[in-house]
């Protein structure tokens, strides 16, 4: 007994943007009951040159030979791990040098690959933002992974050889990173790691100032003058904001560039730009006493109103939105104004639960928002009907 044979037929649209020709031979990979056409020998080539172990072990030796010259030239016998003029200072310096250069030197090479010019200069004009959060998200997690670092080794030194291996190890590993960040860039990912930044920051935070009974005075506490390290609890809402900003501008460039006069789209691209600056600013503007107290505040209670409006007109806004994410919004709308309840006007909320409920309520309902736009107008957009039909 003869097995049966099928046939598909790809779109025009889809041969161009996998790079195939007549005649190509293409894998189909079977998972969750789903299935996709895998690039062309020609694409796979491509990206696994993006991931060319040269292009991240070239400027982590560059950088290797400078560490190792600034160590013989300072004739000390031991250099320390962490502190001013260490291995982690020379990781984040150059790490910071030659891992922007290999994202950059990536990207750039992705948008060159770019098909068709106007996805060229939707994603040229994407990248001075794209690039500049990057920078700041490395520096960020740099500093941060060191000061963890400083703190499970204190006082560590190694003489000039074992110093220029363990350098060479981390600028390594920083540069591979950038450049698979590179390769990865990417709607989803972006939210992924607005998440990750968000949860590990705030996490950070509560932990170093466990001691001190945070919870006691309220969340903001662990941004001001007398919480310890109050620098990550800020750093990592301003460096939210900043990706958040990035992650818009990423969302509704290309879907602007195609619905340039969706009044809809403008007006909810200004709620969110609106949101992702009040985030911005909370950071920016410790809750220390005097003006930066009720400049933190106005920001903060912009923030909720500035989420609470499009919570209740998101009908309008996105109105081919489901109906779940429609009734979902409506409820998170109503738990804001019930927290907001408890605590102006019965007192039952402490400040600290209050913030927590809303902010948490809040920013959950925002990315589900930006996964809903690009769901609704990305998503859809590049997805094809196709028939399968079985041969004799």
């Amino acid at each position: 007994m003869s097995k049966k044979r099928f046939e598909i037929e790809l779109p025009e649209r889809v041969v161009q943007e996998l790079h195939l020709e007549d005649g190509d031979q293409i894998d189909i990979q079977v998972s969750n009951q789903a299935f996709k056409v895998l690039p062309s020998k020609k694409a796979q080539e491509n990206q696994n040159q993006q991931l060319s172990i040269r292009r991240f072990i070239i400027p982590s030796i560059l950088a290797t030979v400078v560490f190792a010259f600034y160590t013989i030239w300072q004739k000390e016998s031991l250099v320390p791990l962490t502190g001013s003029d260490s291995i982690a200072t020379w990781v984040i310096f150059l790490g910071e040098l030659t891992g922007m250069a290999t994202f950059i030197y990536t990207h750039i090479q992705k948008i060159r690959a770019e098909q068709t010019a106007q996805k060229r200069k939707i994603a040229i004009r994407l990248a001075p933002t794209l690039f500049f959060s990057f920078a700041l998200i490395q520096a960020f997690v740099t500093v941060a992974l060191f000061w963890a670092i400083g703190y499970l080794f204190q006082s560590a030194s190694f003489d000039s050889l074992t110093a220029t291996l363990i350098f060479f190890l981390f600028i390594s590993v920083v540069n591979y990173v950038m450049i698979y960040s590179a390769t990865l860039v990417s709607t989803t990912f972006m939210m992924f790691l607005l998440i990750i930044t968000i949860v590990c920051g705030v996490l950070v935070a509560m932990v170093t100032n466990s001691r001190l009974l945070w919870w006691q005075h309220n969340f903001s506490f662990l941004g001001t003058a007398k919480a310890d390290f109050s620098w990550t609890f800020n750093a990592t809402l301003m460096i939210a904001g900043l990706l958040w900003a990035t992650l818009i501008d990423y969302l509704f460039v290309p879907i602007q560039s195609r619905l340039k006069k969706n009044w809809r789209l403008i007006l909810l691209r200004t709620f969110l730009t609106f949101d992702a600056l009040c985030l911005f600013a909370i950071g920016a503007l410790p809750n220390d006493p005097g003006l930066l107290h009720i400049a933190h505040d106005t920001a903060a209670n912009f923030l909720i109103l500035g989420t609470g409006l499009p919570m209740i007109s998101i009908h309008f806004l996105l109105p081919n939105a489901s109906k779940e994410f429609n009734l979902f919004s409506l409820g998170t709308a109503a738990g804001m104004l019930l927290s907001s309840l408890l605590f102006y006007w019965v007192g039952y909320f402490s400040l600290t639960a209050f913030e927590i409920f809303v902010l948490t309520m809040g920013i959950s309902w925002l990315l589900l928002l930006m996964q809903n736009i690009h769901e609704l107008y990305e998503l859809k957009d590049n997805t094809y009907a196709i028939q399968l039909k079985a041969l004799n």
